[in-house]
């Protein structure tokens, strides 16, 4: 199991990356203003979002059925056959996503108010190990509600787009919710740091300037999918590219079949209508097991040594 030295050494490391992944945030943010990324989406913001979430966005929950052969050696450690196990550990994960793909299905709606609030609350382990509880649930908040209140017309129609009717509930309640959670965030603003309040700053400009494609585009890939692979790296040990490549590689592919098969399902839809839902109902079905499993991981993990062996 992974050591309370490791996981100092693993926070300092993520420490470290954090600020270097602020920079490349800002020069995505850059590049996407110079790209003139600051209209309304069109194909490249479709493009981009695509092949980001694909190869950058998915690869950080390729690696869930690795913590979950860690969840059955702790709470099964006299199994006799493991790899039954985990069998199951990964039926249950799929059935839980194709519970949201259903609930979506006949409950779009709730479907995506679900979605939402599990995104505000994943988002907000970026700042584990470094801020409160309640200010990273706040800056979870804000890197979805941001671009609510700033460019609601743009997200009203990707609301639509999602199969839900009305988007107004959405936009209403987005406004509260970002004036409570930057006022928190603000609050204690001295006490925050440097890496936090810039990466702030830099939610504050993207959502302001950045049609919402291009904004959550610029922070899920370059900054909280490296982050949380980096993280996974640490925590399982896989130091080598090449050995990381091997293990997410199958889960990934399989991804990209799964999201091909719902594109095409969705393809009397107008392409961008289809590429949305594919590219963000799939990110929801995915979200609720990986955000559970890394949960269940990060108890375990931080365990003290006598605990985790106990």
């Amino acid at each position: 199991m992974t050591s309370i030295k490791a996981i100092r050494t693993s926070r300092a490391d993520t420490g470290t990356i954090r600020g270097r992944l602020i920079w490349l945030m800002a020069a995505a943010l850059m590049l996407a203003l110079l790209g003139e990324q600051g209209a309304s989406a069109g194909t490249l913001s479709l493009l981009v979002l695509t092949l980001g979430v694909a190869l950058l966005g998915l690869p950080h929950g390729a690696f869930d059925h690795l913590t979950g052969a860690r969840l059955i050696a702790h709470y099964l450690p006299g199994a006799r056959h493991p790899r039954a196990c985990l069998g199951v550990f990964m039926l249950g994960y799929t059935l839980l996503s194709i519970t949201l793909l259903w609930c979506w299905y006949h409950r779009p709606a709730l479907g995506l108010t679900l979605f939402l609030l599990l995104s505000a609350a994943h988002f907000g382990t970026d700042w584990r190990g470094q801020q409160p509880l309640g200010c990273r649930l706040c800056w979870g908040a804000l890197v979805i509600a941001l671009p609510f209140v700033w460019r609601p017309e743009e997200v009203a129609d990707i609301i639509q787009k999602l199969a839900v009717a009305d988007p107004a509930p959405f936009l209403s309640t987005a406004r509260p919710i970002m004036a409570l959670a930057l006022g928190i965030v603000l609050v204690g603003v001295r006490r925050r740091g440097v890496a936090f309040l810039s990466a702030t700053g830099l939610l504050l400009l993207g959502a302001a300037a950045l049609n919402p494609l291009a904004y959550f585009v610029c922070y899920f890939c370059c900054f909280h999918s490296p982050l949380h692979l980096s993280a996974i790296r640490h925590e399982h040990g896989l130091i080598r590219r090449r050995r990381m490549l091997t293990v997410a590689a199958p889960v990934v592919v399989l991804t990209w079949l799964g999201a091909g098969a719902g594109y095409l399902w969705m393809s009397h839809d107008h392409v961008a209508g289809a590429l949305i839902k594919t590219i963000f109902i799939g990110l929801a079905c995915l979200t609720v097991p990986h955000m559970l499993v890394e949960w269940l991981g990060e108890r375990i993990a931080h365990r003290p040594p006598e605990a985790v062996h106990g």
